[in-house]
């Protein structure tokens, strides 16, 4: 009797290094994409919400005495703002109930303080007249200019500088014939006429080392007079476009 042949087993080959690095590697699908994505913005938004708080470190460090002035600040121009609001809102009231009184009024006062402004009208009420004498002419543009700002930072509702109505666009300058307003010169003695506030007017004009100090110290000499009648009748022509 012949046996049978044994049978013969064969093992797989055993896989190499790079076959094994095949199957292991990650190969993402459209969730694992998408999950990824979630991840990338959560962090970006956590990110965002740890930096931004410390935009609000400049207040933090702030003294005391200045978020008080600043909170002072803020309160004041709430109410400058609500009144304003309120006031519009009165007119808007008048106007919807066809009252033109007030409309009329409002239209009249913001053209009279417009013409105030911009030079294009006279005026007259209580102010100050200052008149500057210096033989030497030592007194420059500086010191006038100086002296126009002292006088608007007290409410001067006009200025009128030797034959020269003071406005927004008035500029000095210093020559060979004197301090120049507009490119014209000032006749001596200098003289400045402004209507508002006298007594707030003439405070600001003999505060220690102010306008009138700086012009003794070059050895002009400052007088300062108030009146409640005083008129500046020089005007700006007015441009029309």
């Amino acid at each position: 009797m012949t046996t049978p042949a044994e049978e013969v087993v064969t093992s797989p080959p055993e896989p190499t290094s790079g076959a094994l690095l095949a199957q292991l590697a990650f190969r993402p699908s459209r969730p694992h994409l998408f999950i990824g994505l979630l991840f990338l913005v959560l962090g970006l938004l956590v990110t965002l919400a740890v930096v931004r708080p410390g935009e609000e470190e400049p207040w933090r460090n702030a003294r005391t005495e200045d978020l008080v002035q600043i909170l002072d600040d803020l309160g004041a121009r709430q109410e400058r703002l609500e009144a304003e609001s309120l006031r519009l809102t009165g007119l808007q009231r008048d106007l919807e109930a066809g009252s033109t009184a007030d409309a009329v009024a409002e239209a009249n006062r913001r053209l009279g303080a417009l013409q105030v402004l911009t030079g294009t009208t006279p005026v007259t009420g209580p102010g100050i007249s200052i008149v500057i004498t210096d033989p030497e002419g030592a007194v420059d543009s500086a010191v006038l200019l100086d002296a126009v700002q002292e006088l608007r930072d007290a409410g001067a509702e006009a200025i009128q500088a030797g034959s020269t109505r003071v406005v927004v666009s008035t500029w000095f300058a210093d020559s060979d014939q004197g301090v120049l307003v507009d490119g014209r010169p000032v006749e001596a003695p200098i003289r400045l006429v402004a209507i508002g506030d006298p007594d707030t007017m003439a405070a600001a004009m003999s505060i220690p080392g102010g306008v009138a100090d700086s012009v003794r110290t070059r050895g002009a000499d400052f007088a300062a007079s108030t009146a409640q009648a005083l008129s500046i009748s020089v005007t700006v022509p007015e441009t029309t476009n």
